[in-house]
């Protein structure tokens, strides 16, 4: 009669123990593995949508109010016809991005929707010309492999007195 002693551990124990616990560190750090990678394209892909959205609200949009400035602006709008940019506003949209009016450029960002990101936007004829280069105090030194890398851009054609020019929306 062979008897069992209670309290005792066997070696097949012991290996099932190990087994299930390595096994669980690896399915952890798959895990943990994963996600920052995801995290960072939904995270583009936001930005993404949100470059998007404005470049499709300075483009098309005459803003509100209609006929709106620096000090009254509630949403932003270049155009006076779909893709026909209004000279008025783009004179306001350059005062509003002098990086000394720090009010103007709070109310910029509210007009845009932007509440934690920043804002870059860029106008240029076809033949590389600048006509415009908004960019928030502090950020038009941050270097191109950033911009490029940690920010969405949209791009977009319209003209400015009969020219063609390009739109270009970074988010980041």
């Amino acid at each position: 009669m062979s008897r069992e002693k209670k309290g005792q551990v066997n070696i097949y124990f012991l290996v099932s123990i190990a087994l299930f616990i390595s096994l669980s560190v690896y399915l952890v750090y798959l895990l943990i593995s994963f996600y920052p990678a995801k995290g960072e394209t939904i995270r583009i892909n936001s930005l993404y949508a949100k470059s998007y959205t404005i470049s499709e609200l300075m483009l098309k949009d005459t803003g509100f109010p209609e006929n709106w400035n620096e000090n009254n602006i509630e949403r932003i709008g270049l155009a006076s016809e779909p893709y026909i940019i209004n000279t008025t506003k783009l004179d306001h949209l350059r005062n509003m991005c002098n990086p000394l009016n720090q009010s103007s450029r709070n109310r910029l960002y509210n007009a845009s929707g932007l509440a934690n990101e920043f804002l870059i936007v860029t106008i240029n004829y076809l033949n590389g010309t600048s006509i415009l280069q908004c960019a928030p105090s502090g950020e038009a030194e941050l270097n191109a492999e950033y911009i490029r890398t940690r920010t969405a851009q949209v791009s977009r054609i319209a003209t400015l007195n009969k020219s063609i020019v390009q739109v270009s929306i970074y988010v980041g």
